[in-house]
């Protein structure tokens, strides 16, 4: 028995190192074989999902600059779920919601110097913050907006931050096919705006591209997280596609479509003919053919007169065709 003690005794004293006489000990312990400190599954995230986003929602309403934002996404998103990932840059996007009006407000403030419009205008086209030679000071707060996932808009000389979306296609790797396809489409339009000073800003083609892309979207995701926004988003491309004839669509002594637009539709058909867009467009076409390509009536004075009561009819349709065809019944 006293052999016994013994043992025990030294195997404790195995365990611990005392180093230097009336200095504070150093104690290492070791864990005793077989048992081992816990771990998170292999796979696993060592944070859950609630974990990540109460995190992030706490630093979201606190945050003054979105580079902190997209420092904290930087870190947690190669740790993450694609679910867990989708719903961060869900509330990223509540972020810049919140973020953005307060920030171009003081943007306006800073443009209303003179010193700092004039240092605005070195940026040049393509805007290039590097161009900014005389202010240091403006130049580092640029880019850090733009460290922020934030990108800089200009319309008709009128400057303004944005979401850089194609910046936010980092985080493809980790996000689900739901989120992956959004931030496709909006990276689209966030680099390149279809509708500018209410024309068509982009050939009809490419706007049709675009209208796929959503389609392809809401024909995937059904259920995506994003289908709402994406449906209203393919609405506003299909109402300009079919519509939108301010400048360059119509002739305007006979009212009549111009060919080369009529046959933008016709290819769109022949190239997408089982798509759900290629059904409204073609029923459109019908129209344009029952009506001999007269999209408005005559007017007086050199002026356009009323749509065709078949086109005005048609036009006033086209939510509803959008519906029937990609809304799921409830």
């Amino acid at each position: 028995m006293k052999r016994k003690i013994i043992f025990m005794l030294l195997a404790m004293s195995a365990v611990i190192v005392v180093s230097g006489c009336g200095n504070p000990q150093k104690v290492t312990v070791q864990t005793p074989a077989g048992q081992h400190e816990q771990q998170p599954p292999a796979g696993q995230p060592s944070e859950t999902k609630e974990d990540v986003l109460d995190q992030f929602k706490l630093l979201t309403a606190q945050a003054k600059d979105a580079a902190e934002v997209i420092r904290f996404l930087d870190e947690k998103m190669p740790g993450a779920t694609p679910k867990q990932a989708d719903q961060l840059i869900l509330e990223l996007e509540h972020f810049y919601d919140r973020y953005l009006p307060s920030l171009n407000d003081n943007f306006d403030t800073m443009l209303a110097k003179p010193e700092t419009a004039q240092n605005m205008n070195e940026i040049g086209y393509p805007m290039d913050v590097n161009n900014i030679k005389g202010d240091d000071t403006l130049k580092q707060w640029l880019m850090d907006q733009m460290a922020g996932g934030l990108a800089l808009g200009n319309t008709e000389g009128m400057f303004f931050w944005k979401v850089d979306y194609k910046a936010l296609q980092k985080y493809n790797r980790y996000v689900s096919t739901d989120i992956r396809s959004y931030l496709a489409l909006k990276a689209l339009d966030a680099e390149k705006n279809y509708i500018e000073d209410g024309a068509l800003a982009v050939s009809r083609e490419e706007l049709g591209d675009r209208m796929m892309k959503a389609e392809y979207y809401m024909i995937e995701h059904p259920d995506g997280l994003r289908f709402k926004e994406v449906l209203q988003a393919y609405k506003a491309y299909l109402d300009t596609y079919l519509t939108d004839y301010r400048y360059d669509a119509i002739d305007d002594r006979t009212g009549k479509l111009l060919p080369d637009v009529k046959k933008s539709y016709r290819t769109f058909v022949g190239e997408h003919p089982e798509s759900k867009t290629a059904i409204i467009v073609k029923k459109y076409l019908e129209a344009i053919e029952r009506n001999k390509d007269v999209i408005y009536e005559k007017g007086t004075g050199g002026m356009q007169g009323p749509l065709k009561k078949d086109i005005q009819s048609f036009w006033d349709s086209i939510d509803l065709k959008v519906n029937s065809l990609f809304v799921p019944e409830s």
